[in-house]
Protein backbone atom coordinates (compact mmCIF):
# COMPACT_ATOMS: atom_id res chain seq x y z
CA UNK A 1 0.00 0.00 0.00
CA UNK A 2 1.16 3.60 -1.17
CA UNK A 3 2.00 6.39 1.36
CA UNK A 4 -0.03 9.70 0.57
CA UNK A 5 3.45 11.27 -0.32
CA UNK A 6 4.48 8.37 -3.06
CA UNK A 7 0.66 8.61 -4.65
CA UNK A 8 1.16 12.41 -5.19
CA UNK A 9 4.66 11.84 -6.43
CA UNK A 10 3.37 9.52 -8.90
CA UNK A 11 0.60 11.17 -10.15
CA UNK A 12 3.22 14.75 -10.61
CA UNK A 13 5.78 12.79 -12.25
CA UNK A 14 2.91 11.22 -14.47
CA UNK A 15 1.33 14.30 -16.03
CA UNK A 16 4.82 16.25 -16.24
CA UNK A 17 6.44 13.58 -18.12
CA UNK A 18 3.45 14.48 -20.76
CA UNK A 19 5.69 17.55 -21.43
CA UNK A 20 9.26 16.63 -19.74
CA UNK A 21 11.58 13.68 -19.97
CA UNK A 22 13.38 14.39 -16.78
CA UNK A 23 12.74 14.74 -13.06
CA UNK A 24 14.61 14.67 -9.81
CA UNK A 25 12.61 13.59 -7.13
CA UNK A 26 14.32 14.68 -3.07
CA UNK A 27 12.66 12.80 -0.43
CA UNK A 28 13.92 11.81 3.01
CA UNK A 29 16.31 8.22 3.66
CA UNK A 30 13.69 5.87 4.67
CA UNK A 31 10.47 7.40 3.15
CA UNK A 32 10.09 4.67 0.41
CA UNK A 33 11.96 6.20 -2.37
CA UNK A 34 12.05 2.57 -4.14
CA UNK A 35 8.59 1.93 -4.01
CA UNK A 36 7.58 4.89 -5.48
CA UNK A 37 9.92 4.46 -8.54
CA UNK A 38 8.63 0.77 -8.91
CA UNK A 39 4.90 1.94 -8.88
CA UNK A 40 5.75 4.78 -11.44
CA UNK A 41 7.57 2.08 -13.14
CA UNK A 42 4.19 -0.22 -13.49
CA UNK A 43 2.33 2.59 -14.07
CA UNK A 44 4.48 3.83 -17.07
CA UNK A 45 4.17 -0.17 -18.30
CA UNK A 46 0.81 -0.53 -17.85
CA UNK A 47 -0.07 3.12 -19.89
CA UNK A 48 2.35 1.18 -22.55
CA UNK A 49 4.51 4.35 -22.72
CA UNK A 50 7.52 2.44 -21.66
CA UNK A 51 9.14 -1.36 -22.43
CA UNK A 52 11.91 -1.68 -19.95
CA UNK A 53 13.36 -0.34 -16.50
CA UNK A 54 17.01 0.25 -15.98
CA UNK A 55 17.78 1.22 -12.55
CA UNK A 56 21.48 2.14 -11.46
CA UNK A 57 22.87 2.67 -7.72
CA UNK A 58 25.81 2.97 -5.51
CA UNK A 59 25.97 -0.40 -4.22
CA UNK A 60 25.71 -4.13 -4.48
CA UNK A 61 23.77 -4.28 -1.40
CA UNK A 62 20.94 -1.49 -2.63
CA UNK A 63 20.92 -3.12 -6.11
CA UNK A 64 20.00 -6.24 -5.43
CA UNK A 65 17.21 -4.49 -2.98
CA UNK A 66 15.87 -2.78 -5.60
CA UNK A 67 15.52 -5.71 -7.74
CA UNK A 68 13.77 -7.50 -5.27
CA UNK A 69 11.50 -4.29 -4.80
CA UNK A 70 10.54 -4.08 -8.48
CA UNK A 71 10.05 -7.91 -8.74
CA UNK A 72 7.35 -7.75 -5.89
CA UNK A 73 5.53 -4.78 -7.37
CA UNK A 74 5.85 -5.63 -11.25
CA UNK A 75 5.67 -9.33 -10.56
CA UNK A 76 8.20 -10.10 -13.18
CA UNK A 77 11.73 -11.14 -13.39
CA UNK A 78 13.89 -7.91 -12.92
CA UNK A 79 17.62 -9.84 -13.69
CA UNK A 80 17.88 -8.59 -17.65
CA UNK A 81 17.47 -11.89 -18.54
CA UNK A 82 14.96 -13.21 -21.21
CA UNK A 83 11.59 -12.15 -20.33
CA UNK A 84 12.37 -9.47 -17.22
CA UNK A 85 10.98 -5.90 -17.24
CA UNK A 86 14.46 -4.53 -16.32
CA UNK A 87 17.45 -4.86 -14.64
CA UNK A 88 19.17 -2.83 -11.43
CA UNK A 89 22.76 -2.77 -11.77
CA UNK A 90 25.16 -0.67 -9.62
CA UNK A 91 26.88 3.22 -11.09
CA UNK A 92 30.35 1.20 -11.06
CA UNK A 93 29.42 -1.42 -13.86
CA UNK A 94 28.74 1.62 -15.83
CA UNK A 95 30.58 0.45 -19.19
CA UNK A 96 28.05 -2.59 -19.10
CA UNK A 97 25.22 -0.20 -18.38
CA UNK A 98 26.28 1.40 -21.51
CA UNK A 99 26.30 -1.54 -23.83
CA UNK A 100 23.03 -2.45 -22.29
CA UNK A 101 21.08 0.34 -23.29
CA UNK A 102 23.04 1.28 -26.63
CA UNK A 103 21.22 -2.56 -27.31
CA UNK A 104 17.87 -1.17 -26.27
CA UNK A 105 17.76 2.06 -28.04
CA UNK A 106 15.25 1.03 -30.42
CA UNK A 107 12.91 0.69 -27.46
CA UNK A 108 11.01 3.25 -24.63
CA UNK A 109 13.40 3.01 -21.54
CA UNK A 110 12.97 3.84 -18.15
CA UNK A 111 16.49 5.11 -16.16
CA UNK A 112 16.00 5.19 -12.75
CA UNK A 113 18.91 7.60 -11.05
CA UNK A 114 19.19 5.89 -6.80
CA UNK A 115 21.27 8.79 -5.15
CA UNK A 116 21.75 10.82 -7.72
CA UNK A 117 24.58 12.34 -6.31
CA UNK A 118 27.15 9.16 -6.69
CA UNK A 119 26.90 10.02 -10.63
CA UNK A 120 29.38 13.65 -11.10
CA UNK A 121 28.71 16.31 -13.28
CA UNK A 122 25.84 18.34 -15.58
CA UNK A 123 26.98 17.58 -18.27
CA UNK A 124 29.03 20.15 -18.76
CA UNK A 125 30.78 20.57 -15.03
CA UNK A 126 33.80 17.98 -15.09
CA UNK A 127 33.22 14.70 -13.08
CA UNK A 128 33.67 11.13 -12.84
CA UNK A 129 34.33 9.77 -16.52
CA UNK A 130 31.77 7.36 -15.96
CA UNK A 131 29.30 9.94 -14.30
CA UNK A 132 29.31 11.90 -17.72
CA UNK A 133 29.09 8.91 -19.78
CA UNK A 134 26.05 8.05 -18.11
CA UNK A 135 24.38 11.44 -18.24
CA UNK A 136 25.22 11.63 -22.14
CA UNK A 137 24.15 8.04 -22.89
CA UNK A 138 20.79 8.03 -21.12
CA UNK A 139 19.33 11.51 -22.18
CA UNK A 140 20.17 10.46 -25.90
CA UNK A 141 18.42 7.15 -25.51
CA UNK A 142 15.94 6.66 -22.57
CA UNK A 143 12.44 7.98 -22.74
CA UNK A 144 12.29 8.88 -19.18
CA UNK A 145 14.93 9.49 -16.35
CA UNK A 146 14.09 9.79 -13.12
CA UNK A 147 16.70 11.11 -10.30
CA UNK A 148 16.37 10.04 -6.68
CA UNK A 149 18.08 11.40 -3.99
CA UNK A 150 17.63 11.89 0.28
CA UNK A 151 20.89 14.03 0.12
CA UNK A 152 20.87 17.41 -2.27
CA UNK A 153 24.65 17.64 -2.36
CA UNK A 154 27.67 16.39 -2.71
CA UNK A 155 30.71 16.08 -0.50
CA UNK A 156 32.65 17.79 -3.45
CA UNK A 157 30.15 20.39 -4.23
CA UNK A 158 29.89 18.94 -8.10
CA UNK A 159 26.39 19.58 -9.22
CA UNK A 160 24.03 16.90 -9.06
CA UNK A 161 23.26 15.51 -12.12
CA UNK A 162 20.16 16.25 -13.99
CA UNK A 163 18.89 19.10 -11.88
CA UNK A 164 17.87 22.09 -13.04
CA UNK A 165 19.41 25.22 -10.00
CA UNK A 166 18.04 27.93 -9.31
CA UNK A 167 20.88 30.06 -8.04
CA UNK A 168 24.87 29.82 -8.57
CA UNK A 169 25.42 27.97 -4.93
CA UNK A 170 23.84 25.19 -6.58
CA UNK A 171 20.66 25.12 -4.68
CA UNK A 172 18.44 22.97 -6.88
CA UNK A 173 15.07 22.58 -8.30
CA UNK A 174 13.00 19.48 -7.47
CA UNK A 175 10.29 17.86 -9.18
CA UNK A 176 9.17 16.45 -5.51
CA UNK A 177 10.40 17.06 -2.34
CA UNK A 178 9.51 15.51 1.01
CA UNK A 179 11.04 16.53 3.71
CA UNK A 180 11.94 14.61 7.03
CA UNK A 181 9.57 17.34 8.88
CA UNK A 182 6.91 15.93 6.76
CA UNK A 183 8.02 12.03 7.06
CA UNK A 184 7.96 12.39 10.85
CA UNK A 185 4.53 14.42 11.02
CA UNK A 186 3.02 11.39 8.98
CA UNK A 187 4.91 9.02 11.07
CA UNK A 188 6.55 7.53 7.80
CA UNK A 189 10.06 8.01 9.65
CA UNK A 190 11.71 8.69 13.16
CA UNK A 191 12.27 11.66 14.76
CA UNK A 192 16.41 11.72 14.65
CA UNK A 193 18.09 12.11 18.61
CA UNK A 194 21.80 12.97 18.29
CA UNK A 195 23.47 12.98 21.44
CA UNK A 196 27.44 14.71 21.12
CA UNK A 197 29.74 13.60 23.89
CA UNK A 198 32.41 15.91 24.33
CA UNK A 199 35.01 17.23 27.20
CA UNK A 200 35.76 19.75 29.46
CA UNK A 201 39.21 19.02 29.57
CA UNK A 202 41.15 16.82 27.74
CA UNK A 203 45.47 17.12 28.91
CA UNK A 204 48.23 16.08 26.46
CA UNK A 205 51.31 14.70 27.65
CA UNK A 206 54.53 14.59 25.83
CA UNK A 207 57.32 13.80 28.21
CA UNK A 208 57.77 16.34 30.80
CA UNK A 209 55.51 19.14 28.89
CA UNK A 210 51.51 18.55 29.67
CA UNK A 211 49.06 21.21 27.71
CA UNK A 212 45.31 21.30 29.02
CA UNK A 213 42.59 21.76 26.64
CA UNK A 214 38.95 22.55 27.09
CA UNK A 215 37.35 20.07 24.32
CA UNK A 216 37.64 18.40 21.89
CA UNK A 217 37.54 20.90 18.85
CA UNK A 218 40.18 23.04 21.29
CA UNK A 219 42.13 19.34 21.20
CA UNK A 220 42.03 19.27 17.49
CA UNK A 221 42.26 22.20 16.67
CA UNK A 222 45.41 23.75 19.02
CA UNK A 223 46.47 20.53 20.45
CA UNK A 224 48.00 18.85 17.65
CA UNK A 225 45.50 15.75 17.95
CA UNK A 226 43.54 14.44 14.99
CA UNK A 227 40.42 12.90 14.97
CA UNK A 228 41.23 9.75 14.22
CA UNK A 229 43.70 9.24 17.30
CA UNK A 230 40.68 10.33 19.44
CA UNK A 231 38.68 7.46 17.47
CA UNK A 232 40.89 4.85 18.47
CA UNK A 233 41.37 5.48 22.07
CA UNK A 234 39.66 2.71 24.13
CA UNK A 235 38.47 4.70 26.92
CA UNK A 236 36.76 6.78 24.42
CA UNK A 237 35.10 3.76 22.73
CA UNK A 238 34.00 2.08 25.66
CA UNK A 239 32.30 5.44 26.34
CA UNK A 240 30.59 5.63 23.62
CA UNK A 241 29.60 2.01 23.36
CA UNK A 242 28.35 2.38 26.76
CA UNK A 243 26.10 5.09 25.99
CA UNK A 244 24.46 2.73 22.44
CA UNK A 245 24.60 -0.43 24.89
CA UNK A 246 22.08 1.05 27.14
CA UNK A 247 19.94 2.94 24.99
CA UNK A 248 19.62 -0.29 22.86
CA UNK A 249 18.83 -2.50 25.92
CA UNK A 250 16.14 0.34 26.56
CA UNK A 251 14.37 -0.16 23.69
CA UNK A 252 14.91 -4.24 23.58
CA UNK A 253 13.16 -4.42 26.20
CA UNK A 254 9.62 -3.61 24.03
CA UNK A 255 10.97 -4.64 21.21
CA UNK A 256 13.43 -7.56 21.25
CA UNK A 257 14.35 -7.31 17.33
CA UNK A 258 15.75 -3.59 17.96
CA UNK A 259 19.07 -3.28 16.21
CA UNK A 260 22.09 -1.21 16.84
CA UNK A 261 24.64 0.05 14.12
CA UNK A 262 28.30 1.13 14.42
CA UNK A 263 30.23 2.99 11.95
CA UNK A 264 34.04 2.27 11.94
CA UNK A 265 36.65 3.90 10.84
CA UNK A 266 38.62 1.01 9.04
CA UNK A 267 38.43 -2.52 8.94
CA UNK A 268 41.45 -2.69 11.55
CA UNK A 269 39.59 -0.05 14.07
CA UNK A 270 36.18 -2.07 13.37
CA UNK A 271 38.31 -5.21 15.13
CA UNK A 272 39.57 -2.84 18.07
CA UNK A 273 35.41 -1.85 17.82
CA UNK A 274 34.54 -5.64 17.71
CA UNK A 275 37.67 -6.94 20.35
CA UNK A 276 35.80 -4.20 23.28
CA UNK A 277 31.93 -5.07 22.71
CA UNK A 278 33.08 -8.74 23.30
CA UNK A 279 36.03 -8.72 26.23
CA UNK A 280 34.57 -5.10 27.99
CA UNK A 281 30.85 -5.66 27.50
CA UNK A 282 30.20 -9.60 26.41
CA UNK A 283 28.65 -8.47 23.13
CA UNK A 284 28.91 -9.76 19.79
CA UNK A 285 28.90 -7.94 16.14
CA UNK A 286 28.77 -8.71 12.82
CA UNK A 287 31.47 -6.56 10.46
CA UNK A 288 30.31 -5.80 7.18
CA UNK A 289 33.18 -4.22 4.42
CA UNK A 290 34.10 -3.16 1.17
CA UNK A 291 36.73 -6.01 1.38
CA UNK A 292 34.57 -8.93 2.29
CA UNK A 293 33.01 -10.66 -0.92
CA UNK A 294 30.10 -11.70 1.53
CA UNK A 295 29.20 -8.34 2.74
CA UNK A 296 25.81 -8.24 0.97
CA UNK A 297 24.97 -11.48 2.43
CA UNK A 298 26.11 -10.92 6.05
CA UNK A 299 23.93 -7.34 6.06
CA UNK A 300 21.13 -9.49 4.71
CA UNK A 301 21.11 -11.98 7.41
CA UNK A 302 21.48 -9.15 9.92
CA UNK A 303 18.32 -7.95 8.25
CA UNK A 304 16.38 -10.63 9.34
CA UNK A 305 17.71 -12.05 12.23
CA UNK A 306 17.38 -10.51 16.04
CA UNK A 307 21.09 -9.92 16.60
CA UNK A 308 22.09 -6.75 18.44
CA UNK A 309 25.02 -5.26 16.69
CA UNK A 310 26.61 -4.83 13.11
CA UNK A 311 29.71 -3.20 12.48
CA UNK A 312 29.82 -1.18 8.86
CA UNK A 313 32.84 0.07 7.57
CA UNK A 314 31.55 2.14 4.26
CA UNK A 315 28.87 -0.11 3.81
CA UNK A 316 25.49 0.62 5.38
CA UNK A 317 24.78 4.12 4.58
CA UNK A 318 22.29 5.13 2.37
CA UNK A 319 20.07 3.18 0.78
CA UNK A 320 20.63 0.22 2.67
CA UNK A 321 17.11 -0.92 4.22
CA UNK A 322 17.08 -2.73 7.68
CA UNK A 323 14.50 -0.90 8.99
CA UNK A 324 15.10 -2.60 12.60
CA UNK A 325 17.94 -0.34 13.40
CA UNK A 326 17.40 2.30 15.42
CA UNK A 327 20.46 3.11 17.38
CA UNK A 328 23.79 4.18 15.93
CA UNK A 329 27.36 4.71 17.68
CA UNK A 330 28.90 6.83 14.56
CA UNK A 331 32.82 6.85 15.01
CA UNK A 332 33.67 6.87 10.91
CA UNK A 333 36.57 9.93 10.60
CA UNK A 334 34.53 10.76 7.31
CA UNK A 335 33.34 14.23 8.65
CA UNK A 336 31.16 15.54 6.00
CA UNK A 337 27.31 16.21 5.86
CA UNK A 338 26.75 14.24 3.34
CA UNK A 339 28.19 10.87 5.18
CA UNK A 340 26.68 12.25 8.48
CA UNK A 341 23.15 12.38 6.70
CA UNK A 342 23.28 9.35 5.12
CA UNK A 343 24.39 7.41 8.50
CA UNK A 344 21.72 8.70 10.54
CA UNK A 345 19.40 7.91 7.53
CA UNK A 346 19.45 4.34 8.34
CA UNK A 347 18.06 4.15 12.00
CA UNK A 348 15.18 6.84 10.83
CA UNK A 349 12.89 3.58 8.94
CA UNK A 350 9.84 3.35 10.82
CA UNK A 351 8.54 0.11 12.03
CA UNK A 352 5.10 -1.39 13.31
CA UNK A 353 6.53 -2.46 16.58
CA UNK A 354 9.11 0.17 17.80
CA UNK A 355 9.29 3.85 19.18
CA UNK A 356 9.48 6.38 17.07
CA UNK A 357 12.65 7.53 17.87
CA UNK A 358 16.19 7.07 16.41
CA UNK A 359 19.21 7.90 18.55
CA UNK A 360 22.39 8.74 17.03
CA UNK A 361 26.10 8.89 19.15
CA UNK A 362 28.37 10.92 17.97
CA UNK A 363 32.10 12.64 19.40
CA UNK A 364 31.42 16.23 19.48
CA UNK A 365 34.05 16.85 16.46
CA UNK A 366 33.60 20.67 15.39
CA UNK A 367 31.75 19.24 11.76
CA UNK A 368 29.38 16.84 12.95
CA UNK A 369 28.32 19.40 15.94
CA UNK A 370 27.31 22.18 12.97
CA UNK A 371 25.50 19.37 10.74
CA UNK A 372 23.38 18.37 14.01
CA UNK A 373 23.02 21.95 15.19
CA UNK A 374 22.14 23.46 11.46
CA UNK A 375 19.33 20.20 11.76
CA UNK A 376 18.31 21.26 15.71
CA UNK A 377 17.62 25.23 14.46
CA UNK A 378 14.81 23.54 12.20
CA UNK A 379 12.78 22.50 15.56
CA UNK A 380 12.95 25.23 18.33
CA UNK A 381 14.04 23.48 22.48
CA UNK A 382 14.73 20.54 20.91
CA UNK A 383 18.09 21.00 21.91
CA UNK A 384 19.44 19.10 25.46
CA UNK A 385 22.77 19.35 27.15
CA UNK A 386 23.72 17.40 30.05
CA UNK A 387 27.27 17.23 31.52
CA UNK A 388 28.58 13.75 33.81
CA UNK A 389 31.01 13.59 35.85
CA UNK A 390 32.29 9.98 34.28
CA UNK A 391 36.20 10.17 33.88
CA UNK A 392 38.33 8.63 31.23
CA UNK A 393 41.52 7.04 32.35
CA UNK A 394 44.66 8.40 30.48
CA UNK A 395 45.03 7.19 27.46
CA UNK A 396 48.60 6.73 25.28
CA UNK A 397 49.10 7.90 21.77
CA UNK A 398 51.48 8.03 19.11
CA UNK A 399 53.63 11.40 17.98
CA UNK A 400 53.52 9.95 14.76
CA UNK A 401 49.71 10.30 14.49
CA UNK A 402 48.43 13.38 16.05
CA UNK A 403 49.67 15.56 13.61
CA UNK A 404 46.76 14.54 10.88
CA UNK A 405 44.30 17.26 10.78
CA UNK A 406 41.88 18.85 8.18
CA UNK A 407 38.79 18.53 7.24
CA UNK A 408 39.52 14.32 8.56
CA UNK A 409 37.47 12.98 4.91
CA UNK A 410 37.65 9.41 3.71
CA UNK A 411 37.23 7.62 1.11
CA UNK A 412 37.12 3.94 2.66
CA UNK A 413 40.79 3.62 1.72
CA UNK A 414 42.21 4.69 4.78
CA UNK A 415 43.29 2.70 7.75
CA UNK A 416 45.24 2.96 11.04
CA UNK A 417 48.88 1.82 11.55
CA UNK A 418 49.83 -1.33 12.58
CA UNK A 419 50.37 0.18 16.41
CA UNK A 420 46.41 0.12 16.07
CA UNK A 421 46.60 -4.10 15.48
CA UNK A 422 49.76 -4.94 17.33
CA UNK A 423 49.00 -2.80 20.63
CA UNK A 424 45.46 -2.61 20.97
CA UNK A 425 44.36 -6.15 19.86
CA UNK A 426 47.23 -8.29 20.64
CA UNK A 427 48.32 -6.43 24.01
CA UNK A 428 46.38 -8.29 26.27
CA UNK A 429 46.66 -11.69 24.75
CA UNK A 430 50.38 -11.92 24.28
CA UNK A 431 51.41 -9.46 27.08
CA UNK A 432 54.91 -8.51 25.60
CA UNK A 433 53.83 -5.49 22.96
CA UNK A 434 55.51 -2.69 23.94
CA UNK A 435 54.23 0.87 23.94
CA UNK A 436 55.58 2.95 21.12
CA UNK A 437 57.06 6.69 21.99
CA UNK A 438 53.66 8.48 23.72
CA UNK A 439 51.72 11.61 23.82
CA UNK A 440 49.36 10.83 26.77
CA UNK A 441 45.37 11.69 26.35
CA UNK A 442 43.34 12.38 29.09
CA UNK A 443 39.53 13.25 28.65
CA UNK A 444 37.67 13.43 32.02
CA UNK A 445 33.95 15.20 33.18
CA UNK A 446 32.78 14.07 29.58
CA UNK A 447 29.62 16.06 28.37
CA UNK A 448 27.26 15.02 26.39
CA UNK A 449 25.24 17.39 23.82
CA UNK A 450 21.68 16.01 23.25
CA UNK A 451 20.55 17.47 19.52
CA UNK A 452 17.50 16.51 18.63
CA UNK A 453 15.91 17.52 15.54
CA UNK A 454 12.47 16.74 13.49
CA UNK A 455 13.25 18.00 9.77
Amino acid sequence: MLREWQKQCIAKLIEQYNCKPHALVLATPGAGKTLMASYLAKQLLEDRKIDYVVCLSPSKVVCQSIQSTFEHVLKRPFNGQLGALGVSRTYHSMLNINELITNLSSSRVLAVFDEIHHCAGDGKSQGNVWGLSLLSTIHSLATYTLSLTGTPWRTDTLPIPLASYSNPEGCIQCDFTYDLNEAIQEKVCRAPNITAIDTNQVIVRRGRERNTYCDIQDLIENGDISYRVILRQPEAIKHMLSLSIQKLSELRITSPNTGGLIVAASYTHALQIQTILSEHFSKSATIVSYKQEDSAELIDHFRHDTNEWIISIAMISEGTDIPRLQVCCNLTDVTTELYFRQILGRILRMTTDQTAIGYMFILAEPNLVKYAERLNQAIPDSYHYEKTSHLLDSIENSDSHSSINGNHQSNDQFSFSEFEITDLLLKKSKGSVEQPAIAELSMSLFKSKIISYHM
